[in-house]
């Protein structure tokens, strides 16, 4: 159900974007905290789930919720793991995309995949997304990923801050 929850809301992500107030929201919905911008697709918030799909904070970090290959409908691609990998890459450009970042702006990522033999074939595709310096990293096995997935991704992205010039002496 999550899988498919961030699947709507990733197809949503150039639709509007409501807030919380706005009682005409039918896509994404965004409430402001004083932490920051938690997104949510309507359905996630209509379900009850106790996650957000997305969230932004005031200090400029961007959480984007574990990701399987699946198309615009919500289902598993087709092809396993390098169809899936593809599929979750497209989905993240989305996220990102729509924060007006880029994958060089990721700076960690935790990959669950099913069969750990998989792991060379998984860093072909994943180094064609991103280049040095590569974000940090963690990786596990998993059994039993949604939708008989090969593998989930999440990834946690900075928004780029402007350049520190060094203290002003004032002396």
């Amino acid at each position: 159900m999550r899988l498919l929850i961030t699947t709507l809301l990733l197809t949503c992500l150039g639709s509007t974007i409501a807030t919380a107030e706005d009682s005409t929201a039918t896509d994404i919905i965004k409430t402001q905290t004083p932490a920051g911008h938690f997104y949510s697709a309507q359905l996630s918030l209509d379900q009850g789930f106790p996650f957000s799909d997305m969230v932004e904070t005031n200090g400029g970090l961007i959480f984007i919720s574990g990701l399987v290959g699946t198309d615009e409908t919500g289902e598993l691609v087709a092809g396993g793991l390098e169809a899936e990998t593809h599929a979750i890459f497209r989905q993240m450009n989305t996220y990102l995309a729509h924060l007006g970042l880029g994958f060089d702006d990721v700076v960690k990522c935790l990959v669950m995949i099913d069969d750990i033999a998989q792991w060379g074939a998984f860093n072909g595709i994943y180094t064609q997304y991103f280049s040095p310096p590569y974000p940090a990293r963690s990786a596990m096995g998993a059994d039993g990923l949604a939708l008989g997935a090969s593998l989930e991704l999440e990834c946690i992205a900075a928004r780029p801050t402007p350049p520190h010039f060094g203290r002003l002496d004032l002396n």
